[in-house]
């Protein structure tokens, strides 16, 4: 990572555009699969125009992150870029417009928007590399890389695919902590999505395969967020709270650890704490392979407060997403139904099933099995049967 460079008139802000810099290395570190080369090691590129594949070839590094900060009066502008060092090419970049009136209160909000941003980018990119790669040279990093790419098309194909590249992962590397968290972590998908005679020996696996991870390495936030998935939807809430609190500890950037820990508070009975954690998680990762899901449980999240209009607008922007599965559908034509808005409601139950056929109440209430709260159950199959979803 390539030194920030103040691009105001006013020395003060070296100040800030250092600490920036420091703050995002130090979190972008925490992310364990990640190695990042300290500022210093970068210094002599600083306030000269660089190309990546410079930095490349003289520090032996995939990938190089640049920005700058310009500030005037009570406004400044933070630049970030992140760029592929083997051909230069630009593989993000944003700019941040804000309104202060002290520079360095912003520094660790910025910090770490930017590297949760970062952190899935470099994810995905990682992901393309591992699929043009033939299948017989696949290591366990690329294995759990494909893994990850079918993983996030929440389909039960895609389901498939992932376990079986994450079980390829662990044999190649038994030792590979995020191997097992990943394979505990598609379990906790298919737990969700299988057939319900299927569920407890999903969860079953996916328990012990996050315990597995933990034990070899303490200090991944994705393992100790799996394991915390996996307590909660076996209703254990105050130990996945524990486990996920420990996540976002080792990781304070990790969009992910925001998004269990408001899933597991909603069925803990504290919507408005989901609620608050479930946006920071959207405002952390905003292109997130996750962010038809932190919609929907925010829907979720106002429909257990009785907010219908609100669940509505979040299943909506759930819908929208590529990736969105059938039961996002679900929740938007309980909450039409709860509003009372019928013909809406039947409109998107036509949608729902023709994404799952066969579709019924009985359905919804074996999918909730995770709700500790019956009054949810009941108000959300109300809302169903308005939207003419039968039961059996």
């Amino acid at each position: 990572m390539l030194p920030f460079e103040n691009m105001s008139n006013d020395p003060e802000n070296d100040y800030f555009s250092y600490g920036l810099t420091e703050d995002i290395i130090r979190l972008l570190a925490r992310n364990r699969w990640l190695s990042v080369i300290s500022r210093h090691s970068t210094v002599g590129f600083g306030g000269r125009v660089v190309d990546a594949r410079e930095v490349g070839a003289q520090l032996g590094v995939s990938y190089v992150m640049s920005g700058s900060v310009r500030k005037s009066r009570d406004a400044v502008r933070i630049t970030a870029e992140l760029a592929r060092a083997a051909d230069g090419k630009q593989l993000w970049s944003d700019k941040y417009d804000l309104q202060l009136e002290n520079i360095f209160d912003i520094q660790e909000e910025m910090a770490r928007q930017i590297a949760a941003t970062i952190e899935p980018e470099l994810s995905k990119v990682e992901q393309q590399l591992a699929a043009r790669k033939a299948p017989e040279s696949l290591d366990a990093w690329d294995c759990y890389q494909r893994g990850l790419w079918n993983l996030w098309r929440f389909t039960t194909p895609g389901f498939d695919q992932a376990e079986a590249y994450f079980r390829r992962a662990i044999e190649a590397d038994p030792d590979f902590a995020r191997g097992h968290g990943a394979l505990a972590y598609v379990n906790v998908q298919r737990s969700l999505y299988d057939e319900p005679r299927d569920r407890p020996a999903r969860l079953e696996t996916a328990l012990r395969q996050a315990r597995v991870s933990v034990a070899l390495d303490d200090l991944d936030c994705f393992c100790h967020c799996a394991l915390g998935r996996a307590l909660c939807l076996t209703r254990q809430n105050d130990e996945a709270l524990a486990a996920i609190d420990l996540s976002l500890e080792l990781n304070p950037s990790f969009a992910q650890g925001y998004f269990a820990q408001g899933f597991n508070l909603l069925w803990y009975g504290r919507e408005i704490e989901a609620e608050t954690l479930l946006d920071r998680a959207t405002m952390l990762s905003p292109r997130d392979s996750h962010l038809w899901s932190f919609h929907h449980v925010r829907s979720w999240a106002h429909f257990s407060l009785g907010e219908y209009d609100i669940a509505v607008e979040f299943a909506r922007r759930a819908t929208r997403q590529p990736n969105v599965p059938y039961r996002a559908f679900a929740t938007l034509a309980a909450s039409l139904g709860r509003l009372g808005e019928k013909a809406q409601a039947e409109a998107v139950a036509t949608e729902l099933l023709q994404r799952k056929p066969g579709y019924k109440t009985d359905t919804a209430r074996q999918e909730l099995f995770f709700c500790n709260d019956q009054g949810f159950i009941d108000r959300f199959v109300a809302g169903l049967r308005v939207a003419g979803i039968t039961g059996g």
